[in-house]
């Protein structure tokens, strides 16, 4: 009799402690890794026109942007992932999932250039569009540098310094660009 009181015993004490270690986490921490994008592409075209000129930024080189002065041009940005030539990945598709976790900022020291959303970008649930497609209005002849930045989980979508979004940059790239 002892011994099948002591089996009953240790049968509960065994059950009890799987019990209390059992997974009880309804609601896991979704971890959402950061990207690695070795790779910015902007395909460039001027309005009225069917012919787009890329320009790609790397990790170890970077494309001279050239504009026409006084002309406006269609901008649409992409971001790769190209670590590995035989699986590149764009994660610029991730980044249209994620619409409303994500904006492109775009900043300048180009005289005259200016940036506005174009109406084939993609737009958030709260009707922002978030800049990967952008129409770009340049001035007269100058030069300068345009600097793209990729913003996760900003805190705002409006703003004129890369400091008024909040949230972090995933990626920052700077291209030289002469208006001519």
């Amino acid at each position: 009799m002892r011994t099948r009181v002591h089996k009953l015993f240790s049968i509960l004490l065994i059950v009890s402690i799987f019990a209390s270690c059992s997974d009880d986490d309804d609601n896991p921490v979704v971890i959402n890794e950061e990207e690695t994008i070795t790779t910015v592409k902007l395909s460039v075209t001027e309005s009225g026109s069917t012919t787009t000129q890329e320009y790609e930024w790397t990790e170890s080189s970077k494309d001279d942007i050239v504009l026409k002065a006084n002309t406006s041009y269609n901008i649409k940005i992409q971001f790769l992932d190209e670590s590995n030539p035989n699986d590149v990945e764009d994660i610029t598709e991730e980044v249209i999932a994620e619409k409303d976790e994500h904006f492109v900022f775009y900043q300048t020291t180009v005289s005259g250039l200016t940036f506005d959303n174009a109406s084939d970008d993609t737009i958030d649930t709260n009707n922002v569009a978030i800049n990967i497609s952008t129409d770009w209005s340049s001035g007269d002849a100058a030069t300068g540098v345009i600097r793209a930045f990729l913003i996760h989980e900003p805190t705002s979508k409006t703003g004129d310094s890369r400091d008024d979004f909040g949230g972090e940059t995933d990626i920052e790239v700077d291209f030289d660009v002469t208006v001519e």
